[in-house]
């Protein structure tokens, strides 16, 4: 399913199959705009830096802002995260890392909201 807003341009646009392709479930709304990225899922805005660290390498610099109660946000709580990858190509006919930084896009942004999952779980339980 394509998300309901969609813009491609730049650097960052390698990296725009990842929405097409339904590795990130739920996506409401992606941008990939010269080095930046701003995924929107119910429960997060994601941005994403991407700089080329070299002919192959990328530096993937994550910033997250999770909604306790997704996208009716009148209540819950606000969490930010941020952290940073370096990918390189792993495949033989990867030749730009361009591949590689799907993979690990989509796994990172799978992974945060699974950790942000659990943490509310737990939040809500000790309450």
């Amino acid at each position: 399913m394509r998300p309901a807003t969609f813009r491609v341009e730049g650097l960052a646009a390698r990296l725009a199959p990842v929405v097409w392709d339904g590795r990130i479930p739920d996506l409401i709304g992606a941008s990939f705009v010269r080095n930046s990225i701003q995924l929107r899922v119910p429960e997060a805005d994601i941005n994403v830096r991407v700089h080329a660290a070299g002919p192959t390498t990328l530096h993937l610099t994550f910033e997250a802002v999770f909604r306790e109660c997704g996208l009716d946000s009148a209540a819950g709580g606000t969490w930010w995260d941020s952290w940073q990858v370096t990918v390189e190509p792993r495949a033989p006919g990867d030749t730009d890392g361009t591949a590689e930084a799907m993979r690990v896009l989509a796994d990172q942004v799978l992974a945060a909201r699974r950790r942000f999952a659990v943490l509310l779980a737990d939040a809500s339980q000790a309450a």
